[in-house]
């Protein structure tokens, strides 16, 4: 507990900020010190700051559990596409590099990690994978390796063949994305890289100490991960380029480090190349199961499932499943593989289901903030921009903004006129709406380089007092969009918090939304925020639709200003 001093300042005033952001606790502020910080603007400002760092750090931790929940699910999806299906190993194979991934750890039985639980070999190649200890973006791309099949016509022979020498130097630069995924998934392939590198690895001197003290022994999977598997890289946009040679350089030359490089290469594509097993399984929902004794049903009892399964000398000790957490043993029902339905579920798997499913799943996470820059251009851009202002609660617009760079026009339109600014005509209309009355004046020529400069520009859409405080390059993070209204699936939102001094001194929270169309990259709505009276939460001042209308659009609504 901190005394109360009679001769409170901001300084010692500054020790009660975090109490005085929670009303259980600031009955425990001193009295001086309540009273100082109640009244100093410098103070107040401050708990303003405070608090707004605290409402960051909630939306950082509450968007990174979100998409991590989000992920999950979409995992748990694909997982259960296979109810009452067979399982063979094709089938969990692309699977594998999610569950040894510790951010999407999965708890209950699975129809694929049951599977795992009764098959030696799908249990040994995850265990080898757990133990490659490799990071969650690896891991993204190998489930997609493990997933994909080599694409036909799309990279020839002659190109891959050209290709292997630049791969093994490590010389992507020399290559592109595409050979370097056929290289990746294309099986012969895959062994001449691997037979070439060896040949280069037997050519080194074994027992000659290199000039540079490299610590070999500090190289880990994940440090040579890209070397040895590139799917994924395109050389064309490698952020990492730059911090490549200082790494490949040692590993060229280095016959210790090349042969890790050769082991990670071996102990991957002998996971992708994996023959079946004898063990099937087929997970099927049933109630039954959830009432039987713990004892009699082993690692799923409670979960209302029945699992069967034909096995021949793969068939492991079910005693110790490795997917399921506090497992005991494994359910005893079996049958016959022949009486399972058609396996047309495992190809589905690898051609689309899972090869898109993964794409998602691993992506989802790394999504990248956005500047105001990037947001302005895109609206800069567009040949045609409509932009529609509704206030808070408002089912009407209170302004909407028509801009045609096409025509090189800008219209404006509120409750009682619109105003048609005709840049090359060099005139501007104004129509009052309730009388239908046009009147032409001419365009002042001081007036033109204003215009084009509107008609050029974002058009509004940046809130009018934040460019005040941040500059262009400001990043809006990606938030989750549960719960946000949102008018089509798959938009992204986008947000940025600042402050905002009052007339009396004090600071106010404001907070801009952005509502992206991904695969378009522009934006179709924003809305405006501050705080509420009690500073508890955010309130929406304004919103914004944003369109980008046809010439032909364009040209109607022209027209009918002019009429």
């Amino acid at each position: 507990m901190i005394f109360n001093n009679h001769d409170i300042n901001c300084t010692n005033a500054r020790l009660y900020y975090y109490d005085f952001l929670s009303r259980e606790k600031r009955d425990g502020i001193p009295a001086g010190a309540l009273d100082h910080i109640t009244q100093c603007l410098n103070c107040q400002s401050e708990v303003d700051r405070l608090k707004g760092l605290f409402i960051q750090a909630d939306e950082r931790f509450g968007s990174e559990q979100s998409r991590k929940n989000s992920a999950i699910g979409t995992l748990l999806r694909l997982h259960f596409e296979y109810v009452g299906e067979p399982v063979k190993c094709s089938t969990v194979k692309p699977f594998l590099a999610s569950l040894a991934d510790p951010v999407l750890h999965i708890k209950i039985p699975t129809p694929i990690t049951v599977h795992i639980d009764q098959c030696r070999a799908c249990r040994d190649d995850l265990l080898t994978l757990l133990d490659l200890q490799l990071p969650h973006k690896y891991l993204c791309r190998l489930g997609q390796v493990l997933a994909d099949e080599p694409a036909e016509d799309t990279v020839s022979c002659s190109e891959a063949r050209a290709a292997i020498d630049d791969v093994v130097s490590m010389d992507f630069h020399k290559t592109n994305a595409e050979i370097l995924k056929h290289l990746c998934t294309c099986s012969e392939y895959r062994r001449q890289l691997y037979l070439s590198r060896e040949a280069l690895r037997k050519k080194l001197p074994h027992d000659e100490v290199l000039e540079n003290e490299f610590p070999c022994e500090s190289v880990s999977a994940a440090d040579i991960y890209d070397y040895c598997l590139p799917y994924g890289i395109d050389p064309a946009d490698d952020q990492y380029a730059g911090f490549r040679e200082s790494l490949t350089s040692h590993l060229r030359g280095c016959p210790s480090c090349l042969a890790k490089m050769q082991e990670l290469h071996l102990t991957i594509y002998n996971i992708a190349e994996h023959s079946e097993s004898e063990t099937v399984t087929v997970y099927n929902i049933d109630e039954s199961s959830r009432a039987k004794p713990a004892g009699k049903s082993g690692p799923y009892a409670g979960f209302p499932i029945g699992v069967e399964t034909a096995a021949g000398k793969d068939k492991v000790d079910a005693e110790q499943p490795v997917t399921v957490l506090d497992s005991a043993a494994v359910p005893a029902g079996k049958t016959n593989a022949t009486k399972f339905k058609p396996l047309f579920k495992a190809g589905l798997a690898a051609a689309a289901v899972i090869l898109i499913g993964l794409a998602l799943l691993f992506n989802a996470p790394a999504a990248k903030a956005m500047t105001i820059k990037e947001i302005c251009k895109a609206i800069a851009d567009a040949t045609n921009v409509y932009i529609a202002t509704f206030p808070s609660g408002q089912t009407e617009p209170e302004q909407q903004i028509w801009v045609s760079r096409t025509l090189n026009v800008y219209l404006s339109q509120n409750e009682q006129e619109s105003v048609l600014t005709d840049i090359p005509n060099r005139i501007v209309k104004v129509k009052n709406l309730n009388t239908g009355v046009v009147e032409t004046v001419p365009l002042q020529t001081e007036m033109i380089s204003a215009m084009e400069n509107m008609i050029a520009g974002y058009i509004g859409l940046v809130p009018p007092d934040l460019l005040d405080v941040v500059q262009e390059d400001a990043e809006l993070k990606p938030i989750p969009s549960n719960g946000l209204d949102i008018d089509a699936e798959g938009i992204e939102v986008y947000e940025l918090t600042w402050t905002k001094e009052t007339y009396t001194g004090n600071s106010k929270f404001r907070k801009w939304q952005v509502f992206v169309d991904p695969e378009k990259k522009r934006p179709v709505r924003a809305k405006i925020f501050r705080n509420s009276e009690d500073n508890t939460e955010f309130d929406c001042v304004s919103e914004m639709v944003i369109e980008y209308p046809s010439d032909s659009d364009m040209e109607a609504h022209v027209k009918e200003a002019s009429n």
